[in-house]
């Protein structure tokens, strides 16, 4: 099996999980070159790429194509590029005549943070006044403004310089133009599948706002594209959903995945970064992976162990860790006891920790890899920590379902290589070393993050998360987790310059 993905952009998430999915399932997935696919605010080269889609899709089994990524150039090109709807719709003709497309598109973010790194130039100053912007003018659509929020909007749009709202509100109705392109394309079969993503989405703001305008589409066309579209919070997982879901219908199977939380209520909540239950959520990831909800464990093909989200709704502190561990103790036990019994039974068992966002609960990972814990960690079918909770679960869930497809076929190498990397990254990286390396970082006198115009802070960073890594790669492999690898000496980069996330190489 050969499959060609036109991914998000270029960070390993994107591009390193989705071939690791595809690995362990025998097949083969080729990326457009390094050298055109673009860098972070520099986008990809698009004819380029148009160019290389159209030669390689000639001997292809199939095509998953982010269109932010074919339009735009990329995930942050999509919120700054200068270009325009037509200018978009235009690159799409790059899909014409494929054949087998999974195609995604993400209703844009709207981020709540004084920072520039992946927004246009005025979110360093402006970011979380338009935020609230895009949360009250939502309310105020929908006739739920209060008094006193209808005073907060119009001093927001007082405060805010009108060019910068205009032109942030123009480029929403750009990409939201593309979207309902990509819905016309899908029900005049053009795409075989389309996956409509929530980027870091809320209950409230136009992103939600916008996302009921498209499903109010979807429920339109019904027979049009009815089982051949879905929409839930997510991005940078759903290369790894797709390239799964793509694997399904090569061979021929849907799978019976049965979600089981650790905590009684706990799928009721709804995981920061995200608008709905985190049950919704799991379903979503399991559909997007071509799977199908089963409510028996006992007869499901793959059980999805979710330990869920904690109710400060927040990424983990030091404060929690005593505060918390009661009350997270006893569902943790509980449902580890039942994993082990089902690694006994030989039933396929996967572990999505969505607890907190960006990285693993240390609590978990302390019952996880203790000496009488009932669990195996090495024999988990997939894991994943390491952003929000559709990141994590989508990519946890896919690799899940390749190795079940593969059945005695699968390469045991590439599974120990992906379920090694996941657990560095979301536990080893995510929670502890970045830590470690920011304070080293600020004990030198630097910001936290490397100057990316400093070769020494960069090299520096890097030789620190690669000490870091390599202890935690030792644990993991006292737990039976990537035994026989090794961390690739000098493999370890910050693909974007800063310590958010960094890559590296198991050998």
């Amino acid at each position: 099996m050969k499959f060609l993905l036109a991914p998000l952009d270029e960070r390993p998430v994107n591009t390193r999980y989705p071939q690791m999915v595809a690995a362990i399932a025998g097949a083969e997935l080729r990326l457009p070159p390094v050298e055109v696919r673009g860098s972070g605010r520099r986008p990809a080269d698009t004819q380029a790429v148009a160019t290389w889609l159209a030669g390689e899709a000639k001997d292809a089994d199939g095509v998953v194509a982010s269109v932010e990524f074919l339009a735009w150039g990329n995930l942050i090109n999509s919120r700054i590029s200068e270009a325009s709807a037509s200018d978009g719709l235009a690159r799409l003709s790059a899909l014409d005549g494929l054949k087998n497309v999974f195609a995604f598109g993400l209703i844009t973010r709207v981020s709540n943070a004084n920072d520039c790194v992946e927004e246009p130039l005025y979110w360093k100053v402006w970011g979380t006044r338009i935020y609230a912007l895009s949360q009250l003018l939502h309310k105020q659509s929908a006739g739920v403004l209060t008094a006193e929020e209808a005073e907060k909007l119009t001093a927001l749009r007082a405060e805010i310089p009108a060019e910068f709202v205009g032109d942030w509100l123009v480029r929403r109705a750009r990409n939201h133009t593309l979207n309902l392109a990509l819905i016309e394309r899908l029900a005049s079969g053009g795409l075989d599948f389309l996956l409509l993503t929530s980027d870091d989405t809320s209950p409230w703001g136009l992103p939600s706002r916008e996302k009921a305008y498209l499903e109010g589409w979807l429920k339109i066309l019904g027979p049009a594209v009815d089982g051949r579209t879905r929409m839930h919070p997510g991005a940078d997982e759903v290369g790894s959903a797709l390239v799964a879901r793509m694997l399904c219908k090569s061979f021929g199977k849907s799978l019976n995945i049965c979600p089981v939380y650790s905590h009684a209520g706990g799928e009721e909540i709804t995981a920061p970064y995200e608008d709905r239950a985190v049950r919704l959520t799991v379903e979503g990831q399991i559909g997007a992976c071509g799977g199908q909800l089963w409510p028996d464990p006992e007869t499901a093909d793959v059980i999805l162990a979710v330990l869920t989200p904690s109710p400060v709704r927040t990424e983990w502190r030091q404060s929690f860790a005593e505060s918390e561990r009661e009350a997270r103790t006893a569902g943790y036990e509980e449902l580890f006891a039942k994993i082990g019994a089902w690694q006994e039974a030989g039933k396929l068992v996967a572990l999505g920790d969505v607890a907190y966002p960006n990285g693993a609960d240390p609590l978990a990972i302390e019952l996880l890899f203790a000496e009488d814990s009932p669990v195996k960690p090495g024999k988990l079918a997939s894991f994943g920590a390491w952003n929000t909770a559709g990141n994590s679960l989508g990519t946890t869930v896919a690799q899940a379902v390749a190795l079940f497809l593969a059945g005695d076929k699968a390469d045991d190498r590439a599974q120990s290589v992906a379920l090694a990397h996941h657990f560095l990254e979301g536990w080893g990286y995510q929670t502890e070393v970045r830590r470690e390396a920011r304070a080293n970082n600020v004990e030198r006198g630097w910001h936290y993050d490397p100057d990316p115009a400093s070769d020494e802070q960069q090299k520096f960073t890097c030789a620190s998360i690669e000490a870091g890594l390599t202890e935690r790669l030792k644990t993991l492999q006292s737990a039976g987790i990537g035994v026989g690898l090794t961390l690739a000496p000098g493999s370890v980069s910050l693909p974007w310059k800063r310590t958010f996330e960094c890559d590296f190489t198991l050998e």
